[in-house]
C-alpha cells in the first residue's frame, strides 16, 4: 500500500532537498547530494549507492525501459510526493518524477582500479560544473578508466555536474588530489602524462596514445600550472585553423580521448 502523499511545501524533508539542490555549503555540511531523474537515479543505484531517501511523484513517474529502477530493496527510504512538491524540489519541472538523496563518497587516488592499458582524463582547477559534467560523459563514452580532478574548484556533487554528465558521475571512477600527487602516482604506474597546450609544437595525432596515458587539461582562462610543463612526459596541441587559439575544455577532452580510442581500436 502506497504511503501518504507529501503535499506540503513546508515539509522539513522537502525544505532539506531544496537546500541541497541550491547550496554547496549545505551539501558539504550534510555530506549529501541529490540525483534527479530516472537515468541518474538508475546509474547511481547500479553503482551500489544506497539512497537515504527516494522521492517519487506518482503523477509524473513512469518506469524507464533502458534505465530500470527497482525500489523494493529501498522501500523504507521511499517517500511519495505531489507534483507541486516534486517541482519545488526538482530542477527540471515535471520531468521524470524521481529524485534521490544519498551520502557523498570519495575515492582515493590509491584506490583507482586500472585496466591493463589505462586511459585517464585529468582536469586541473576545473571551475564550471557543466564542463566537468560534459567531460564525464565523454569519459563514459570511451570507457576511460578514471577522471582525476586536481586542485578542484568545483563540487563534484553539484547538481549541475550530475545533470550535465547525465549520471556519468556515477559510471566513472573519480578521484580528487593535488597535481603533484597525481604526477608521482602516474610515474609509479608507468602512465604517460600528455599535456594539452597551445604552445606545444606537435599535434595530438602525432603522438602514440595506444599505451597507458593520462590526458591533462587545464582551465580555458588560466591553462595549466607550471608543474605540468616541468614534469609532463609530452605536450601536444590541437591545430586551430580559425581566429581563436583554443577550444572549450570539454571539447578538447573529447578530441583527445577519441583520438586515443581511435588509435587503440585501429592499432594506430
Amino acid at each position: 500500500m502506497q504511503e501518504t502523499l507529501i503535499t506540503s511545501l513546508q515539509n522539513p524533508l522537502v525544505k532539506q532537498v531544496v537546500k541541497l539542490q541550491q547550496k554547496a555549503g549545505e551539501r558539504n555540511q550534510k555530506k549529501q547530494f541529490v540525483a534527479e531523474g530516472a537515468r541518474e537515479v538508475s546509474l547511481a543505484l547500479q553503482r551500489g549507492i544506497e539512497p537515504e531517501y527516494l522521492f517519487i511523484c506518482p503523477d509524473i513517474f513512469s518506469p524507464e525501459k533502458f534505465y530500470p529502477i527497482n525500489t523494493e530493496p529501498f522501500k523504507q527510504t521511499v517517500r511519495y510526493v505531489s507534483a507541486e512538491v516534486y517541482n519545488k524540489m526538482a530542477y527540471r519541472q515535471n520531468a521524470e518524477g524521481i529524485l534521490m538523496v544519498a551520502h557523498q563518497y570519495q575515492l582515493p587516488l590509491t584506490k583507482i582500479k586500472l585496466s591493463a592499458n589505462p586511459l585517464i582524463i585529468v582536469l586541473e582547477s576545473v571551475e564550471k560544473p557543466g564542463n566537468l559534467g560534459a567531460v564525464l560523459r565523454t569519459a563514459d563514452a570511451v570507457n576511460a578508466d578514471a577522471v582525476i580532478v586536481c586542485d578542484h574548484q568545483t563540487d563534484i556533487f553539484n547538481p549541475n555536474v550530475i545533470r550535465s554528465s547525465l549520471g556519468c558521475v556515477f559510471t566513472r571512477q573519480i578521484a580528487l588530489c593535488n597535481s603533484d600527487k597525481f604526477i608521482e602516482w602516474a610515474s609509479q604506474k608507468c602512465i604517460k602524462t600528455l599535456v594539452a597546450s597551445v604552445q606545444a609544437e606537435e599535434s595530438y595525432y602525432e603522438k602514440d596514445m595506444t599505451k597507458g596515458v593520462a590526458i591533462i587539461l587545464g582551465t580555458e582562462a588560466q591553462g595549466l600550472s607550471e608543474i605540468w610543463y616541468k614534469h609532463a612526459d609530452e605536450k601536444v596541441r590541437i591545430p586551430m585553423q580559425g581566429k581563436i587559439d583554443s577550444l572549450n575544455v570539454s571539447v578538447s577532452a573529447a578530441v583527445l580521448v577519441f583520438e586515443a580510442q581511435r588509435q587503440r581500436l585501429s592499432g594506430k
